[in-house]
């Protein structure tokens, strides 16, 4: 593992007009709107494979939520959902592998940060450490979205693929630098 030396982000203004609220089963017609919506670049970058469209049992699963061990969060703006992102808790209890999709329309605007962020204080309130998750290496808008929200986030790579590591967290030594720098 090693230290990201990917830079932060500018602070993009996040547009007023999008709020961040957990997922509801009558979410389930705006989520498969949003779904619709999205390229097939998008669709490649959030399941790491070339679906043609996003399989039911995809939306299915982005709807489920236990607000402990699964957490659903999406952005919306008006009545479309515009973002999702969610995390399951590993078998340790104190990691959660976490996933997030933005409307190719409204990526680079700060809704991905703003949704990884109010996910890391849910899952933080509920003893989750760490999120895990797979990035694909072309896929540089997350990673930098991350490197912003997790300032201690590290990864590997494999196979093209980042294995991304973010504390929720900054450990006392990483907070210090931070109050110094």
């Amino acid at each position: 593992m090693i230290r990201t030396n990917t830079p932060r982000l500018v602070e993009d203004p996040i547009p007023s007009e999008v709020s961040v609220r957990t997922v509801s089963l009558e979410d389930r017609e705006r989520l498969a709107r949003m779904l619709s919506r999205i390229s097939p670049r998008t669709i490649y970058e959030r399941f790491h494979a070339p679906y043609p469209d996003v399989p039911e049992w995809t939306l299915a699963g982005m709807l489920e939520a236990d607000h402990d061990d699964i957490e659903s969060l999406v952005a919306v703006s008006g009545d479309e959902i515009v973002g999702h992102a969610m995390y399951v808790r590993s078998q340790n209890g104190r990691e959660a592998e976490f996933a997030v999709v933005v409307e190719d329309a409204w990526q680079s605007r700060g809704v991905g940060r703003l949704l990884l962020a109010e996910l890391a204080a849910k899952a933080g309130s509920r003893d989750i450490d760490l999120f895990t998750g797979s990035v694909l290496g072309e896929n540089r808008r997350t990673l930098g979205a991350l490197a912003a929200v997790f300032p201690g986030m590290r990864y590997g790579v494999r196979d093209g693929v980042y294995q991304v590591r973010a504390p929720l967290r900054a450990s006392p030594h990483e907070a210090a630098t931070e109050r110094v720098a």
